[in-house]
């Protein structure tokens, strides 16, 4: 799912939509909700997927917002990827404000919602190379990123606390002038032998 001035853009020249795999430069986006499991163990299922479904819209929205294209929806989770398949040279700098906006609006969402109700998103924002393009088959496919950065922004949001958004070291090199972040111990993630530099997105400078 893209935004709708990214569709006309991608419409208005359809030589600048390849579909068929292509390697490039993409930032990655994963989202999850915190809280969900035990929730859904002591909540109705009709209650629980209006609740889920409200905490990803606003999460799909924020990312609309900024051009992302919605990859995939995974349980409780979001996957989204800018750069791809319209090219944008800010591609960085706008992943880093929908993860921003995601918690502004989920803070505002959870003051209409009863205290059992409140949940928060970890995020975890990768940038580098990817694979892009239809991946299933003929019958059955999904337009997707896969690849090491995309791995390890998944990675990152599975450490990242409530309410936090951390930022792989390329991520952060490359939204470094325009945002504020501090720098935090270097962490072991699944799958990697070596320990991640990462960084922890507080805001927007002025």
């Amino acid at each position: 799912v893209v935004a709708p001035r990214v569709r006309d853009r991608l419409l208005s020249d359809p030589r600048s939509l390849r579909l068929d795999g292509l390697r490039q430069q993409v930032a990655v986006i994963f989202a999850d909700i915190h809280g969900f499991t035990p929730l859904s163990e002591r909540s109705q299922p009709e209650d629980l997927f209006e609740v889920l479904n409200s905490y990803l819209s606003l999460a799909a929205r924020a990312i609309l917002e900024e051009e992302g294209t919605l990859d995939k929806f995974m349980g409780d989770a979001v996957m989204a990827l800018w750069n791809a398949p319209d090219a944008q040279p800010d591609f960085a700098i706008r992943a880093a404000r929908a993860a921003l906006a995601i918690n502004r609006v989920v803070a505002e969402f959870r003051q209409t919602l009863p205290p059992d109700k409140h949940l928060q998103f970890s995020i975890g924002i990768t940038c580098g190379e990817a694979m892009v393009g239809n991946v299933g088959t003929s019958e059955l496919f999904n337009y997707t990123a896969i690849g090491d950065t995309v791995n390890l922004a998944q990675r990152l949001e599975s450490i990242a606390q409530p309410e936090q958004i951390l930022l792989s070291q390329m991520a952060y090199q490359m939204v470094a002038d325009v945002v504020d972040a501090r720098q935090l111990p270097p962490v072991k993630v699944k799958g990697r032998e070596k320990e991640e530099i990462v960084y922890e997105l507080m805001g927007m400078k002025e």
